[in-house]
């Protein structure tokens, strides 16, 4: 099931994306492994899981490309572009597929990785544990929602 899930979750990015941009979006299968191992722990529906991979995609790679912004690098211009056109296109997924939620859950430690990384720390960020942690988060405030009802 996951080489399904990597696929649907690659094909349906590289339909939103703009084909102007000419990014390619691929992870190795270690990178995935670390997202999908999360799914599989929750109870999700498989459009969710798509969902997830594919914004985890889209975070992990325009992560890459702005570690790959280092002075006199013949690619830096395109570098500092493909990241910046991946945030941007990081929102416009996440809105579309109505995760606003892990958008504003995320935004904190997307901001501080960013200032980090702009001060030329480039310390580990794992979307991956923050997506669990997310997860867990809602999964108790829907338990709590119900008890409520």
């Amino acid at each position: 099931m996951n080489q399904k899930l990597m696929e649907d979750t690659f094909r349906l990015l590289q339909a939103e994306m703009s084909q102007i941009a000419g990014i390619q979006l691929s992870l190795s299968p270690a990178e995935c492994e670390q997202l999908l191992s999360v799914v599989e722990r929750h109870d999700l529906e498989y459009d969710r899981k798509v969902h997830l991979l594919g914004i985890y995609t889209i975070l992990t790679v325009a992560a890459q490309r702005h570690m790959e912004c280092v002075p006199h690098h013949p690619d830096l211009t395109r570098n500092i572009l493909d990241g910046d056109y991946l945030y941007s296109f990081y929102l416009q997924f996440a809105v579309k597929c109505r995760e606003l939620d892990l958008v504003a859950y995320m935004a904190p430690s997307i901001k501080k990785m960013q200032i980090a990384r702009s001060n030329g720390e480039f310390t580990e960020h794992n979307p991956a544990r923050e997506f669990d942690e997310f997860l867990i988060q809602e999964r108790r405030q829907r338990s709590r929602t119900s008890k409520a009802i």
